[in-house]
């Protein structure tokens, strides 16, 4: 009723309700819970909820304590020692690898190369496929019928190791042939040793997408949440930044793409003062990518100035883009005496040293300083150009110097190393 509170007693003991999941009760705690149950002013129905059993344990233990029957205990915990004993047991049970195949051993080891070859040309391998194969080598084993050889093909894949996979991410290559990656390495290192190439004239280049909003991948939660949510900016905005290194560990200075035209506001904003100048250059593209047009000012602006340095003496390794390959980029690159070599299509991700160790930390120092101004801001503010070039310019300095030595030396690119 309105205007009336209740007021519990002084004397009222303050009620502490059980965990939600109780495995069991002592059997004092059994006692108490019936003396309670049938106390004078209570009733076994509210002890029951109160202690979350049902009414008719209640009197079950009540009937067994009158009649001096044993009340189940439940069992002092095992052991490690006898859980590792029953742990070991349950996987003796599991090793079996059921009855031994009764076909040819020359037959079932070609199964193994028809599957690996398959799996090289990267189409998808079924059990149903490789039953029809092994009916095809042993056309005697049709009487078994198809169903139960299909269920034996299983055990036998298995028993090899091979299982199905869900395709999680889609690179454009699925399978790097190691005599393709010999071949490229060594034509190359003969290249360097033939003009004599120093570490600091072998170059690499290639371009990166870059959001402005760079979603973090992981963060910490409470074990058991159902739902992680993370603060995003919602900036969709994004630009293309020309990352480059020799093999001496020299990094070049980032180049970054803006999506603007040139002349434009976003373009006589780069030249002010608010943006970082040190070890980075602007550059507009009405898309914001990388075009002829831009490419020809990433050789004026980075490249030609470190080829003059260097007597134009200069060995420079890129994939086969499109604009790599356009006629106007390869005349740039000639008139500065600078030698040019295209990864195989398809293998940059093993042999183009940006590819393979470089972008990949690049990207992720690029999420922290993300994180660090989304915790520095507050909800609803967006990042601007000249926060995304100062992250660019922190990102691409953290890159160490280690880190590109490594990962030319993993390609195995590096002056002197003949086969």
């Amino acid at each position: 009723m309105e205007g009336i509170d209740i007021v519990p007693p002084d004397d009222a003991e303050e009620f502490v309700p059980p965990p939600k999941r109780v495995l069991f009760y002592t059997l004092d705690k059994k006692r108490s819970i019936v003396a309670e149950a049938y106390a004078v002013g209570n009733s076994i129905k509210s002890t029951a909820r109160k202690w979350r059993v049902q009414p008719n344990q209640i009197r079950k233990w009540r009937r067994q304590l009158l009649e001096d029957e044993p009340i189940p205990q439940y069992p002092e915990p095992r052991t490690i020692e006898e859980r590792t004993v029953i742990k070991e047991q349950k996987a003796n049970k599991t090793r079996h690898k059921g009855r031994p195949f009764t076909i040819d051993e020359g037959i079932l080891n070609g199964l193994l190369a028809f599957v690996e070859q398959v799996r090289d040309e990267g189409n998808a391998v079924t059990t149903t496929l490789v039953t029809v194969e092994l009916l095809r080598r042993a056309p005697e084993l049709a009487a078994v019928g198809f169903v139960p050889l299909r269920r034996r093909v299983l055990r036998f894949l298995k028993n090899h190791h091979l299982t199905f996979r869900v395709v999680t991410h889609k690179a454009q290559n699925h399978r790097y042939h190691a005599a393709i990656i010999a071949d490229y390495t060594m034509y190359i290192n003969r290249q360097i040793v033939a003009s004599n190439y120093g570490a600091d004239c072998i170059l690499n280049f290639d371009e990166t997408n870059i959001d402005f909003d760079p979603s973090p991948r992981s963060t910490l939660s409470k074990v058991g949440e159902r739902s992680i949510s993370i603060r995003i900016s919602g900036h969709s905005g994004r630009c293309t930044v020309m990352l480059g290194c020799t093999v001496s560990g020299f990094k070049f200075p980032a180049f970054v793409i803006w999506k603007g035209v040139p002349n434009g506001r976003i373009d006589r904003e780069t030249h002010g003062q608010a943006y970082p100048h040190n070890n980075i250059v602007y550059a507009v593209q009405p898309k914001g990518w990388m075009d002829g047009a831009t490419y020809q000012i990433w050789v004026q602006r980075v490249l030609a100035p470190y080829a003059a340095a260097h007597n134009n003496k200069i060995y420079l390794l890129q994939d086969m883009f499109s604009v790599h390959l356009h006629n106007n980029s390869i005349t740039a690159l000639n008139r500065l005496g600078i030698e040019v070599d295209y990864i195989p299509a398809g293998y940059t991700p093993v042999l183009q040293p940006m590819d393979k160790g470089i972008h990949k930390p690049f990207k992720q120092y690029i999420r922290e300083e993300s994180n660090a101004w989304m915790v520095a801001h507050q909800q609803g503010e967006k990042p601007t150009r000249v926060d995304i070039a100062t992250w660019i310019q922190h990102a691409w300095n953290k890159v160490s110097h280690p880190t590109i030595i490594n990962t030319w030396q993993s390609i195995g690119i590096h002056p002197g190393n003949l086969p």
